[in-house]
Parts: structure tokens; C-alpha cells; sequence
């Protein structure tokens, strides 16, 4: 897995909220660190579909926190938290594990879908396992909120009701445009694809 030299840390901003996952609706999502682009083998959620885990809490009600996410286990550049050696997959048991990052990789024949208020599951940084059938696809363990999100699909506003991997307005931008901008500056192959464009009405089913 090779590194740009460069680690976007300051711009990174946008992505480094709380220090913990949280339960609240208006709560942010947890802080994974600052970006830094590798080249290898990566899991990419960004327009994954995922389940929710249900958690029973002490006091007999139920919670949803968590979330699996079905996501594509791809190779090329992606722009993620820690360390291109830290971000290595790896087989223990005959698993391979690995973590979700970023790239624009769907961002041709997709478009971003805003939901003013639904529950979606921020996947950046989180730990995922390789399908033993499939090894294109993992699944990866994402924390889940409540709130105003970004969704990468086909614009039809049903999907606002499932749960899907997704990101917050400020976040969508950042990763969008930066992204595109960072790879195509370091000469990137294949080029970035640029940022997605935004659904509109008439689009919206």
C-alpha cells in the first residue's frame, strides 16, 4: 500500500468531531483522525445499504447505535484515518479485516440525495470483514445518528427511509471536493472522477 506524501490534516477538520460514537440524534460522529491517502486495497460505504443492530439497554428499552453495511471491497486510492500500514487488510483465522474509507469511485451515474431528517450510518474509519464467498463485497460495524444527511443513489427520495452509509453536508463537501482536487493535483491513476452533482426535483421520486 503506497502514500502520498502529503496527509491532509488541517483541512481534515470537518471530519474530526467528538472523540466517541454517541447516541443522540443531534449528536456528531465520532473523531477517526486525519486523512491520508494510500493506494491498495480498501472498503468503500458510501452508497452502501446496511441493518440495523438492535441493542436491548439495561433498563428494558431498545436502541439502535449500530449498523451493518454492506460495502465494496475495491483496490486504487481512497483517502482514510491512519496510517497506509495500519490501514493494510489482514487475515487472522482465516478472515480478512480491514477499515472503511473514502474515494469518489460511485460518483459517475450517481448523484447526492439530501434527507432533512433520517437515520443513516457514518462508515469512515470503521472496521469491516471481508465476505468469505464474495470478496468483493465486506461487511463493515458503522455507528448510526439521526439528522439532516448527504445519500449517494439514484435521487428517488425513498431512500431517505432505509438506512443507508452517508455523511453530513459539510462532511459530503469536504470528501467530495477534496478528493477530486488532492488526486488530480498528485496526478492520480486513473484520474478522480469529480464531484458528484446534487439530485433536483424533477429527479426526485
Amino acid at each position: 500500500m503506497r502514500a502520498t506524501s502529503l496527509i491532509a490534516t488541517i483541512v481534515f477538520a470537518l471530519f474530526a468531531f467528538a472523540d466517541e460514537p454517541q447516541t443522540s440524534s443531534t449528536a456528531p460522529p465520532p473523531r477517526v483522525g486525519p486523512a491520508v491517502f494510500c493506494e491498495g486495497q480498501y472498503a468503500l460505504c458510501i452508497k452502501a445499504a446496511c441493518s440495523p443492530i438492535v441493542t436491548r439497554n439495561s433498563d428494558g428499552t431498545y436502541s439502535i447505535t449500530q449498523a451493518n453495511c454492506l460495502c465494496d471491497v475495491l483496490d486504487g486510492w481512497s483517502m482514510g484515518p491512519g496510517t497506509c500500514r495500519s490501514r493494510k487488510p489482514e487475515t487472522v483465522s482465516g478472515r480478512t479485516y480491514l477499515i472503511s474509507t473514502y474515494s469518489n469511485y460511485f460518483n459517475t451515474k450517481n448523484a447526492n440525495l439530501t434527507c432533512d431528517n433520517t437515520t443513516w450510518a457514518w462508515c469512515y474509519g470503521s472496521p469491516c470483514v471481508i465476505d468469505e464467498k464474495d470478496p468483493s463485497k465486506a461487511t463493515c460495524t458503522c455507528p448510526v445518528q439521526t439528522s439532516k444527511a448527504i445519500l449517494l443513489g439514484n435521487c428517488k427520495t425513498s431512500m431517505c427511509n432505509g438506512i443507508w452509509s452517508a455523511a453530513t453536508v459539510a462532511e459530503n463537501k469536504f470528501a467530495n471536493e477534496h478528493f477530486y482536487q488532492y488526486g488530480t493535483d498528485h496526478n492520480f491513476q486513473p484520474p478522480p472522477n469529480p464531484p458528484a452533482p446534487k439530485c433536483t426535483d424533477s429527479t426526485n421520486e
